[in-house]
Formats: structure tokens, C-alpha cells, sequence
């Protein structure tokens, strides 16, 4: 029978609780990890759920208001935590609707947005304790747009206010208005459901 002195066997102990502590902290990450990844939540933004819409004053006191028909993207969010999220979104210019089919047509035609020339319009941006910080391209120009957020429990509702002549729309400013709201409106699944893949 071998013996083994007290050194080696210090050293067989430290190797084993190094394994141990190793292990432990391995457990420990993949399970960060996976917490992480369940409270993240995806929601496909589209029709007939989501609505992107928007409202513009004609004479600065007329509401006249148009929603479009087909977008697609997506809202990533951790209920848990609303101020980590981030938005995608692509709208076709052309699929915008309105009760007025001639004040529809010059919308979409070369005086404003121009949906021949430039037929998507596109937001990518992510949230901050203030609201949705990101770009806007639209009618061939991208520049920053802040929206505001309201979340409630079943969804959330983004605001916010640009001014038509940053983005090349200077056609009538009198009649369309200097500046258009726009609003787009996201249900959330309940908190007891997966996040979609």
C-alpha cells in the first residue's frame, strides 16, 4: 500500500475544491444566462395587431388623420426592465390609408412623401429611462426621432412629433400643417407566455 504524504494530499484537496469552486461558478453564469435570455420578450410588429399611424393638422387645426397598412419589425423588451428595449420597424410608404382617397394619393405622391421615389420608411432605435431614441428615414432622409413610451399592461404606445420640412416635405405648409404626429401602438403577450422566436 502507497502512502501519501501531507503534501500530496493538500494538493489532491486544492485541486478537487478548485474543480468544485469552477463548477459552481459555471452553474452560476449559465443560469445568468439563461434568466437573461427568458425575461426577454420579441414581439413581431405587423398588422392587423400593431398599428403605425399618424396625424397631421390641416389650416394647423383640421386633424386629418392616416394609418398604414403594411409594416413589418420588431419590439425586443424585458418586461423587467422596459428601458433596455429596442425597435425595428419598416413601413411601405404606399400602403397608407386615409378616409379621403385624393388627400391619400397627394400624401403618398411627389409633394410629400413621394412613395414612387421612396417607397419604405424605416425606424430603428433603442429605449432609455426617457423614451425611444433612434433614426428615421423617411422620403430619403434619416435623422434622429424621439418618441415617448407608454407602457401599460397589455401594450405600449410610442409618440412623437416631426417636423415635415427636416425631412424634405415643404410642399404647403399652410394646408398640411408644419408638423405631424406619428403613433405606433404594440400589444404585449401576457408575462406568463414565451418570448416568440
Amino acid at each position: 500500500m502507497v502512502k501519501r504524504g501531507p503534501r500530496r494530499i493538500a494538493q489532491r484537496a486544492h485541486v478537487m475544491v478548485m474543480r468544485a469552486t469552477f463548477a459552481v461558478a459555471l452553474s452560476l453564469l449559465v443560469g445568468l444566462a439563461c434568466t437573461a435570455e427568458a425575461a426577454q420578450r420579441r414581439v413581431r410588429l405587423g398588422p392587423p395587431e400593431s398599428e403605425v399611424a399618424f396625424r397631421a393638422y390641416g389650416l394647423g387645426i383640421v386633424p386629418i388623420d392616416a394609418s398604414f397598412t403594411s409594416f413589418d419589425g420588431w419590439l425586443t423588451y424585458n418586461p423587467d426592465d422596459r428601458a433596455s428595449c429596442r425597435v425595428e420597424l419598416r413601413v411601405q410608404v404606399a400602403s397608407l390609408a386615409a378616409e379621403n382617397s385624393s388627400l391619400r394619393d397627394r400624401m403618398v405622391g411627389p409633394e410629400f412623401m413621394d412613395a414612387a421615389a421612396y417607397p419604405m420608411l424605416t425606424y430603428a432605435g433603442a429605449c432609455d429611462p426617457s423614451g425611444l431614441g433612434g433614426a428615421l428615414a423617411m422620403h430619403g432622409v434619416t435623422r434622429p426621432f424621439e418618441l415617448s413610451l407608454d407602457w401599460n399592461r397589455d401594450g405600449v404606445i410610442a409618440e412623437g412629433r416631426l417636423v415635415r420640412a427636416e425631412w424634405g416635405m415643404t410642399a404647403m405648409p399652410a394646408l398640411g400643417g408644419r408638423t405631424v404626429r406619428i403613433r405606433v401602438a404594440v400589444p404585449l403577450p401576457a408575462r406568463s407566455q414565451n418570448a416568440e422566436k
